[in-house]
This record gives structure tokens, C-alpha cells and sequence, in this order.
């Protein structure tokens, strides 16, 4: 775990340039907060590796693929930011990429507010405008999108995904391989177990086990065993 003090790569050791795997939606936002740092701190973004390495980059992105992810090798102070929007996907790349030694240190954006007491997991990114308070944990791979607010002393597990405007309130829990909707709320103290999916606009107010569906409906709160 790393101890978030400042935006950037958070990494001790000289970083060269960065890459990006994944080169969909969030592989084009991701580029463009990393080109932004790049003004500032001089890391420049080398380009981005992807199993569809055949697709052309949209119009503006001044870079190229570098290749299938497998075939990547890193040069020295290389390092790599894992730009998928999926749970599955992202943890599927960062282990492939573990297995061959490759860094991949927590990236928090320009614009994102992370307390100095909070920790961050390898491979973790925090998107603009989010917040993440004070004690609050972060495990590996976790993606933090636009506008997320991580509550004081609250922790999200490995690979969880928050989609814009998610919340998890003070000491609230969501466990590894989560995905919360756009605007899904975690009440403080809630506790919510590994493989669960929070519905856009949910609020959740009572503890979930592992791998539900979590869905508001009106006044209701619906939560539907699935085998995922």
C-alpha cells in the first residue's frame, strides 16, 4: 500500500513514461488526465498497449499502440496505468501484468483530493473532482471515476469499481470485485461483500452479502442473489 500524499504516479522509484492499457473510452480519458500532468511534472505518455492493437487511436491522441499487452516489455522507469472500465478486466490485465514484474503504481489525477493518512493499492486511479477522506483504504486495482466521494475510515476491496458521483459513506465497506453505479450510495457502517452490483441511484442501508444485485426501486430496497 502507498501512502497518497499528492496527485501523480505515486511510485518511489524515477518513472521514465507511462502506458496505457486499454485503449477504449476510458483509456481516451485516462490519456487525457496524463497529458495534462505531463505539463507539470514532465512524465510523458509513451502510448498504450491493447489486445486490439489494430484499431486506429481517435483524432487528437498524438500517440500510438504499442502492441498486445503480452508483448509488452517496459523500458527502464516505464511504467503502466490500466485504463479499463470493467471488474473483470481490470483485474485480469494487472495480474497478467504482475506475473511479469511489470509497475503499475496508483495514478491520482489532477483535481482529485486524496487525505495524506489514506491509502492506495497498486494499480489504483482516482479520476477528477473525486474525493478520498481521511483513513480511508483503497485496495489494489480499484478505478475511482468523476466526482466519487470515499468517506473517512471507509475501505473499498480489490478490482471495485465506482462509477461517477458513487458514495461511500464514513466507515462503509464495499468489498473486491464490486461495480456501484453512477450515483449509488453506501450508508455509513454498511457493509457490502465481494461481487456485489449496486444499481445507478441506489442507497444502500443495510449490510449485503456476497455477489448481489443491489437495486432501488422507489422507497425500496431490492437485494436479488445472482450468480454472476
Amino acid at each position: 500500500m502507498t501512502s497518497a500524499y499528492k496527485t501523480g504516479l505515486l511510485c518511489q522509484a524515477p518513472i521514465s513514461s507511462v502506458v496505457i492499457a486499454g485503449a477504449g473510452g476510458f483509456g481516451m480519458e485516462i490519456f487525457d488526465y496524463l497529458e495534462q500532468q505531463a505539463l507539470r511534472v514532465g512524465v510523458p505518455v509513451a502510448g498504450f498497449i491493447d489486445d486490439t492493437s489494430g484499431a486506429p487511436l481517435p483524432a487528437g491522441i498524438h500517440t500510438s499502440h504499442l502492441g498486445k499487452i503480452d508483448d509488452f516489455q517496459p523500458a527502464d522507469g516505464q511504467v503502466v496505468v490500466v485504463a479499463l472500465g470493467s471488474v473483470s478486466g481490470r483485474r485480469a490485465v494487472l495480474e497478467r501484468l504482475w506475473r511479469r514484474g511489470v509497475s503499475t503504481p496508483a495514478f491520482v489525477a489532477d483535481q482529485a483530493l486524496v487525505s495524506s493518512s489514506a491509502q492506495l493499492g497498486n494499480g489504483t486511479v482516482v479520476c477528477p473532482f473525486s474525493i478520498v477522506n481521511r483513513n480511508a483504504r483503497l485496495g489494489d486495482g480499484v478505478a475511482v471515476n468523476v466526482h466519487c466521494s470515499v468517506g473517512h475510515g471507509a475501505s473499498v476491496g480489490d478490482h471495485s469499481i465506482l462509477s461517477p458521483y458513487a458514495a461511500l459513506n464514513g466507515n462503509a465497506t464495499v468489498g473486491r470485485d464490486c461495480f456501484l453505479g453512477t450515483r449509488a450510495t453506501i450508508y455509513p457502517n454498511i457493509r457490502i461483500g465481494n461481487g456485489c452490483v449496486v444499481d445507478s441511484h441506489a442507497g444502500v442501508r443495510m449490510d449485503a452479502g456476497d455477489r448481489q444485485m443491489i437495486a432501488s426501486r422507489g422507497n425500496y430496497l431490492v437485494n436479488a442473489l445472482r450468480t454472476r
